[in-house]
C-alpha cells in the first residue's frame, strides 16, 4: 500500500484518541491560547466597571439550565468576579426552575473570594413561575413580587434590597439566557416598557438574534457563547480583579486545539485522496 492511500486509511480509533487527547489536554494544563476580545462584550463589561460601591445592585437573572452550563455558567462567575471585585451589590434571580442550584452552586464559592456578606453585598430571591407578571411586576415594586428571598427571609429585612422599590433602583439587568423564557421577555417587558438598561449572555447559537439590538442600542452588551464567557474573563483578569481560574478560556483552548487537529485529519485524508487517485488513473492510461 502506497504512502497516499495508507493517508485515506488512518483506523478511526487512531482519530478519536487523537482529538480526544487534544480536548482533554487544554482542560488540564491551560495552553493560554489568544483570544479576541469583541467590542459587544468590551461594552458589557464597561457598563459594569463604570459602577462602584455608591452604585445601585446589579441584577442578575439565571435563565439557563445545567445544559447550558459550558456557555453560561463561566459568566455568572465572572460577572460575579468583576461586580465584588468593583464593590457593586448584586441582587440575583431567575426565571428558570432549575437555576436555583446554579445559583447557589456561585454563592457557595465567588463571594468567599472576596469575602462580601449575604443581605450587604448580595441576595438571591430565587425562582417564581409567570414571566409577564413578574417582569412587569417588578416594574412597579419588587416587593411585590418577591415579598421574601429564596431562604424566606423578607426583602425590608435584608440591607441590600430595604430601599429598592423597582427597575429605578437597579443600575443594570443582565439576564444569562439560553431560550425562552430569558432575554426576549427582559427586552419586551423591562427594558420596552420601564426602560431598564439590559445586558445579556447567550449560547452561541443565539447571538445572531440579540446583534440587531445591540446596534440601536436596546441592549447595552453582549456575550455570546463560550467565547463571550472567555472574553469577559479576560478582561476580568487583564484589569486585576481576579486571578482565580479561567475555565471559559480553558474550554476555548480544548475547543480551538479539537477543532485545528479535526482540520488536519480532514486535509490528510483528502491528500491521500486525491494523489491516490491521480496515481491510479495515470496507472490505467500506461
Amino acid at each position: 500500500m502506497n504512502i497516499f492511500k495508507a493517508l485515506t486509511k488512518i483506523p478511526r480509533q487512531i482519530i478519536f484518541l487523537v482529538i480526544a487527547l487534544a480536548v482533554a489536554i487544554p482542560l488540564i494544563v491551560p495552553l493560554g491560547l489568544p483570544v479576541k476580545v469583541m467590542p459587544k462584550s468590551k461594552q458589557l463589561f464597561a457598563a459594569i466597571d463604570s459602577l462602584g460601591p455608591q452604585s445601585k445592585p446589579v441584577l442578575i437573572s439565571i435563565d439557563f439550565d445545567p445544559q447550558s452550563m459550558p456557555e453560561l455558567y463561566p459568566m455568572l462567575l465572572a460577572i460575579l468576579r468583576h461586580c465584588f471585585a468593583r464593590d457593586i451589590k448584586v441582587i440575583l434571580m431567575a426565571l428558570w426552575p432549575q437555576a436555583p442550584g446554579l445559583a447557589e452552586m456561585a454563592l457557595e464559592q465567588i463571594p468567599k473570594e472576596f469575602n462580601k456578606e449575604y443581605s450587604k453585598d448580595y441576595a438571591f430571591l430565587g425562582y417564581k413561575f409567570g414571566v409577564t407578571a413578574i417582569l412587569l411586576g417588578m416594574g412597579e415594586n419588587i416587593k411585590s413580587v418577591f415579598p421574601v428571598d429564596y431562604y424566606g427571609t423578607p426583602l425590608d429585612s435584608l440591607k441590600i434590597t430595604a430601599d429598592i422599590k423597582n427597575y429605578e433602583d437597579i443600575s443594570l439587568v443582565v439576564t444569562l439566557s439560553t431560550g425562552d423564557p430569558g432575554w426576549r421577555a427582559w427586552l419586551l417587558y423591562a427594558q420596552s416598557r420601564y426602560n431598564a438598561s439590559i445586558g445579556i449572555g447567550v449560547t452561541a447559537v443565539s447571538a445572531a438574534d440579540v446583534y440587531p439590538y445591540v446596534e440601536t442600542g436596546q441592549v447595552i452588551g453582549l456575550l455570546a457563547g463560550m467565547k463571550g464567557a472567555a472574553e469577559y474573563e479576560i478582561l476580568v483578569q487583564r484589569n486585576g480583579y481576579s486571578e482565580e481560574k479561567r475555565t471559559a478560556v480553558q474550554g476555548m483552548d480544548a475547543q480551538s486545539l479539537g477543532h485545528l487537529f479535526i482540520m488536519i485529519f480532514i486535509i490528510i485524508g483528502n491528500i491521500g485522496y486525491f494523489f491516490s487517485r491521480r496515481r491510479s488513473n495515470s496507472g490505467r492510461q500506461k
